[in-house]
């Protein structure tokens, strides 16, 4: 399998290594529990991946991919060759922080807002707004059960020679 992306860096964040591995958080865990793959305690919550060792564990996971066309330049999923601006978990985590921004609106401010808007454009703002809280209360229902998830099985997974690793509402990205 080739690479995911050269990468310029030796090591990788977990979020770098999921994508890299093509396998989900848990699974990632699961491999660090089992010492197929050595985590490397980083500054905060997350862990840190050399990359030779994700590029090799990848080979192994999937190892009809060897031969294939690397997808992450697009060849297979992207036949005019563009990258995508931003990975899914990336890009959530982008809205996630720019949706921050509304904690410093007040109440005046939205109801300044409501004075000016133009009632031609109600239904269009009503139906934006509404299609975000559905968004957000998915997003929301998706963390409380992965959370759950995490509390049943212990989440006692300790790196191979750091401290237990606790749920991380961000990469570090």
């Amino acid at each position: 399998m080739q690479p995911a992306k050269p990468s310029r860096f030796s090591f990788v964040d977990e979020g770098e290594a999921v994508r890299r591995l093509n396998v989900d958080r848990d699974t990632l865990l699961e491999l660090v529990a089992s010492k197929r793959l050595r985590a490397y305690p980083g500054v905060g919550k997350g862990n840190f991946f050399r990359v030779g060792d994700l590029d090799t564990l990848a080979d192994e996971l999937h190892p009809n991919m060897a031969t294939a066309p690397s997808l992450v330049g697009g060849d297979l999923l992207n036949p005019t060759n563009q990258r995508r601006q931003h990975d899914p978990a990336y890009k959530v985590h982008i809205r996630l922080q720019a949706d921050l921004k509304w904690y410093d609106l007040t109440d005046e401010d939205l109801q300044t807002y409501i004075r000016e808007l133009h009632p031609a454009a109600y239904e269009k703002q009503r139906s934006n707004v509404t299609s975000v809280i559905e968004r957000l209360e998915r997003l929301v229902a998706l963390m409380d059960e992965a959370a759950a998830r995490w509390r049943s099985q212990g989440e006692a997974v300790k790196t191979s020679d750091g401290p237990p690793d606790a749920p991380s509402a961000s990469t570090g990205e």
